[in-house]
């Protein structure tokens, strides 16, 4: 394992990290390993792209080490293929085109797969999440059902993005109020500007909104899950790749048949948001 410090962590670096007992277990799944491109599998190395900044899919802990459900199913991913998983922390926004350019063989950052991002990568679907709301402290009387005329602190380049565009339209279409929209170049930045009062909400995936709740005192999860709405995310490969897309699909496949998929949702209290192997194998169509 590689320690190293918070400013470290927070800095664009590679890391290189053993992520959890269900990681350091694993066997190597020889035809996952087969379906590897051969440079990638030659090179040894799992180039992976993220953003630690989003707990608790990838954060830095108190200890100043990386940490989440993201890293540790890449680990476990990796060791499947027989690679060792280089995480480079960057912006999130960064991501998806450091996967265009092959700057990184695979991105992961509970990213959302919509349409916008299917037009310019591939999927490997991992993990369905529902939408909750984030408020300051003592505000926990919004209802998530019913934003209009509420102002909503965003993140830059996220799926919560789409969602709180279309529930604005249908407010008006129903004659009320829009939905406000403040946007803000990072997670950090979001939840600070909730916590200070420069936004009524922040909408986002509800394991994110109770990690990060229990970790601030000034922001507060209300009781409510959007209806009728789920965000299958996934990890991120080229469309220029689908030799990873498919490695990384068999591998994920075999850690939900040998159980270290659940183990790492458990883990960290969102065994709800396991896939089937069917929905694995299918990312969603646009």
């Amino acid at each position: 394992m590689i320690s190293f410090s918070l400013k470290k962590a927070i800095a664009a670096l590679v890391i290189g990290l053993a992520a959890g007992t269900a990681a350091q277990a694993q066997d190597v799944v020889q035809e996952a390993r087969d379906a590897l491109p051969e440079a990638v599998r030659d090179s040894g190395v799992l180039s992976i792209a993220t953003s630690l900044q989003w707990a608790p899919f990838g954060y830095v802990d108190e200890d100043g080490n990386p940490e989440g459900i993201d890293l540790r199913l890449m680990k476990v991913l990796a060791a499947k293929l027989g690679l060792e998983a280089e995480f480079d922390n960057i912006k999130f926004p960064s991501i998806v085109p450091g996967v265009q350019t092959g700057r990184y063989a695979a991105g992961v950052n509970q990213m959302g797969i919509t349409a916008e991002r299917a037009e310019v990568v591939a999927f490997v679907p991992y993990f369905n999440s529902k939408y909750g709301l984030l408020v300051p402290t003592g505000k926990t009387d919004i209802d998530i059902n019913d934003l209009c005329g509420i102002k909503l602190a965003l993140t830059q380049g996220s799926s919560q993005i789409a969602v709180a565009e279309q529930l604005s339209a249908k407010c008006e279409a129903d004659g009320k109020e829009p939905i406000g929209m403040d946007f803000y170049p990072n997670s950090a930045d979001t939840y600070l500007a909730v916590a200070n009062g420069r936004g009524d909400g922040f909408l986002t995936a509800r394991a994110v909104g109770v990690y990060t709740a229990q970790m601030n005192d000034k922001l507060e999860m209300t009781d409510g899950i959007l209806d009728g709405r789920s965000s299958i995310s996934g990890i991120v490969v080229s469309k220029e790749d689908p030799a990873m897309q498919e490695a990384l699909t068999l591998a994920l496949v075999s850690a939900v048949e040998d159980g270290s998929y659940a183990e790492i949702l458990e883990h960290f209290g969102v065994p709800e948001g396991m896939l089937s192997i069917e929905q694995i194998q299918n990312p969603p169509s646009f």
